[in-house]
């Protein structure tokens, strides 16, 4: 569930984008196909007591590297267990995760942060784009294991049915470097802000976050070019979201990993959505 402070923000962005939405309410999207991204992986925390903490998604970026978000780390976090589509992972010790260090503890400022396991991960790594601008009303491809459902009550907003398999849908996309897109009111209340606004129908909701945002290269590859950060529905039925860019932080992602994940350029595709 989302806080006062969080649900507020959704309205600013909603205020200051000047763009529209296309027509069709897929809000939970759809099954990934068996075969298709299996380096999207979920998260399980666990504090101290091995109680559940929270869940978020990630992706593999190399056989011993998983990228996600900053914030599934929350206070009081102890250990994680990655689940794979087919298999399960062992725990790991806080330890191991890396917390992008201009991470303030709230909100979208550098919200990135990557695990590091000890045993090798078997499953082949999702491509990073290195080079990754994002154009106007360009449509883009996220995935993640979150809820699928929600409602406002009272006023207040509630999700559920948390997903078993992994879904993924569509929906467009603004840079917030963008002057004609997005208002200098939004880009001052976020100058430490390096990422793409997502707005659609249908997107992603709790759970999704750290999981991936992909382009598509004329190679016809997938690149990770965001990380799901923060966002949700409104009264409205928008979904906006907020993804940290991919692309300004793979400096940091090569230190991190001592070299073993290196961003790639590619030369972007346009999306056409299949539903």
């Amino acid at each position: 569930m989302f806080g006062k402070e969080i649900c507020f923000l959704l309205l600013l962005l909603l205020s200051l984008l000047a763009v529209s939405t296309a027509e069709d309410r897929i809000y939970d999207g759809k099954a990934v196909p068996p075969n298709d991204l299996p380096y999207v992986v979920k998260l399980w925390i666990y504090n101290r007591d091995y109680a559940k903490n929270g869940m978020c998604t990630g992706t593999i970026i190399s056989k011993h590297h998983v990228l996600t978000a900053a914030h599934c780390w929350p206070k009081g976090s102890y250990a994680v267990k990655i689940n794979t589509r087919d298999n399960n992972q062992p725990v790991l010790n806080d330890g191991h995760w890396t917390i992008h260090p201009g991470y303030p503890g709230k909100y979208f400022d550098h919200d990135i942060a990557i695990i590091t396991v000890v045993e090798p991960l078997t499953i082949p790594p999702a491509l990073l784009g290195a080079n990754y601008t994002h154009k106007k009303d360009d449509w883009l491809r996220v995935a993640g294991y979150g809820n699928t459902k929600y409602e406002f009550v009272d006023g207040e907003l509630k999700q559920s049915e948390v997903s078993r398999t992994l879904m993924e849908t569509y929906v467009q996309g603004v840079a917030l470097t963008d002057p004609e897109m997005v208002g200098t009111e939004l880009r001052a209340f976020y100058p430490n802000v390096n990422g793409i606004l997502l707005h659609h129908k249908t997107g992603v909701l709790q759970g999704d976050n750290g999981g991936p945002v992909f382009a598509q290269g004329k190679d016809g590859k997938w690149y990770q070019v965001g990380v799901s950060s923060h966002g949700g529905p409104t009264k409205d039925n928008d979904i906006i979201a907020f993804a940290t860019d991919v692309s300004y932080y793979c400096p940091w992602i090569e230190e991190t990993t001592g070299g073993e994940v290196k961003c790639q350029t590619f030369e972007p595709a346009k999306i056409v959505p299949p539903f």
